[in-house]
């Protein structure tokens, strides 16, 4: 036991290999195979148990992961037709989505869109996957946040990015018509937002869609074991993502709540659809938010799908599960999104 009385003792798991599961479709085999196979050969995703030990390794990082991100766009533009319109709000740079499928009955509505990657991958023009999918399949305008992110700025840059937006677009709207989405550090930053929102007395969106947050930076959570090695695309927290959660928390530490939402208080939030996956690293951080949620009297839903890693929705995207995965959130922002 630890000096609290805890019960400390480790369990050893025997080394196993993982097939390709048949329970999901050949889109998402492929996914998961061609993952896989990339790990196997040293490559893919972030390095296990790597992380960046100076500012030229971290900006080294950046460009190559980004430069991964802007890959997919062609193939994004051509499965769903959108236009991008690079823009200024409240001093902070944006990139609105407008889809081809733009459904002009809900003109009235728009949605408020959080890259993921870590808070410090996926800035610029590489921000836009998720944007570009939750706006094709909701039929509605996605106003993506490129917001500031570490190494040169470091927490409360982000939230404050997202608030000056927030306050914005609800200036022009009513703030029951507007839905703020995003995955990961994405899915953090949204929920960070709705508890900064609380804090200055404003008003909260009417409903929010979180893909596999980022909830606790202190990597805490059962899955940063359990699923450590498992998820093709975030493989642990040791090393990389750890280093992420340090550059972004600064001198505010990774347990402030605006940093890891999990320690702030969700008691009148909007209603809250979250999504993650079996193999997902972040599934507890998922899970322990929607209990949460769910503890605080809030209106949530978990969406859990087989066999996927982290936001691997996003990057499987012409799988039948992604499209179910922003059905399930074009539909719950349909239900809950007043005007």
């Amino acid at each position: 036991m630890d000096d609290a009385g805890q019960i400390q003792t480790p369990r050893a798991v025997a080394a196993k290999s993982l097939r390709t599961p048949t329970t999901v479709s050949p889109q998402l085999q492929r996914s998961i195979s061609t993952m896989a196979a990339q790990a196997a050969a040293g490559g893919g995703g972030l390095p296990l148990g790597w992380r960046p030990g100076s500012a030229d390794e971290w900006t080294a990082l950046i460009a190559q992961v980004d430069a991964q991100a802007l890959a997919l766009v062609p193939a994004l533009a051509a499965m769903f037709p959108h236009r991008v319109e690079l823009m200024q709000v409240a001093g902070v740079t944006v990139r609105q989505i407008v889809p081809a499928s733009l459904d002009p009955a809900k003109a009235g509505r728009v949605l408020l869109n959080f890259h993921g990657g870590g808070y410090v991958l996926n800035g610029g023009e590489a921000s836009t996957g998720e944007a570009v999918l939750g706006a094709h399949y909701s039929r509605m305008t996605v106003v993506s946040v490129d917001y500031r992110m570490p190494p040169e700025h470091p927490f409360p840059a982000a939230v404050d990015d997202a608030v000056a937006v927030w306050r914005a677009l609800a200036a022009e709207r009513p703030a029951g018509a507007i839905g703020v989405f995003g995955t990961s550090a994405g899915g953090g930053l949204t929920l960070a937002l709705a508890l900064k929102l609380k804090e200055l007395g404003l008003e909260l969106p009417g409903a929010l869609a979180t893909g596999t947050p980022w909830t606790d930076l202190t990597g805490a959570s059962d899955s940063y074991q359990v699923n450590a090695g498992v998820d093709g695309v975030f493989s642990s927290f040791d090393g990389m993502a750890g280093g992420m959660a340090a550059l972004y928390a600064g001198d505010a530490g990774v347990t402030h709540p605006l940093v890891s939402p999990i320690y702030g208080d969700f008691a009148g939030f909007p209603p809250t659809i979250f999504t993650t996956g079996t193999r997902d690293l972040l599934l507890s951080d998922t899970v322990r938010a929607y209990r949460a949620m769910r503890a605080a009297g809030v209106t949530a839903r978990l969406e859990v799908h087989e066999a996927m890693s982290h936001a691997e929705y996003i990057y499987a995207f012409d799988s039948p599960e992604s499209a179910v995965v922003f059905r399930d959130i074009a539909a719950f922002f349909d239900e809950h999104l007043k005007g």
